[in-house]
């Protein structure tokens, strides 16, 4: 089990649950548990439960993009081969579970990865194919 800290816009730490490599569809497949909060809240103290209660510092799941960007630092993978599958925050709590897959290669991901998983993680139209009105 690995733990990430991160710090920036959102404080988090993203722990590793599993990892496994699917050789098959050449990709790394990664399930992870995302603690997000603000300063008195993840892996450190100080901070009280009333300033917890009142969501002071937070606002929510870490988006996509940052939570994709941390892993990205954590694995030293380029991001154009990395796509979160799904992130599901967990009721009442300031974490959220997420599964990510790392490719070998970009036109491997957009070979296998379905479409609106692609436009997700890659909001900006890919190359080569036009946006559609």
């Amino acid at each position: 089990m690995s733990v990430l800290k991160v710090r920036g816009a959102w404080k988090m730490e993203i722990e590793i649950v599993r990892e496994r490599d699917n050789k098959l569809l050449r990709r790394k497949e990664i399930l992870f548990k995302v603690k997000h909060g603000s300063s008195g809240e993840v892996g450190s103290e100080g901070g009280s439960s009333q300033e917890h209660a009142r969501g002071v510092g937070g606002g929510g799941t870490p988006s996509r993009k940052e939570v994709r960007e941390a892993l990205v630092r954590k694995f030293g993978c380029r991001p154009q081969v990395l796509v979160i599958d799904w992130m599901k925050p967990a009721f009442g709590k300031t974490e959220a579970l997420g599964y990510a897959k790392i490719y070998e290669s970009e036109a491997r991901m957009r070979e296998i990865e379905r479409k609106h998983i692609l436009r997700r993680n890659f909001p900006e139209a890919p190359e080569g194919e036009a946006a559609t009105a």
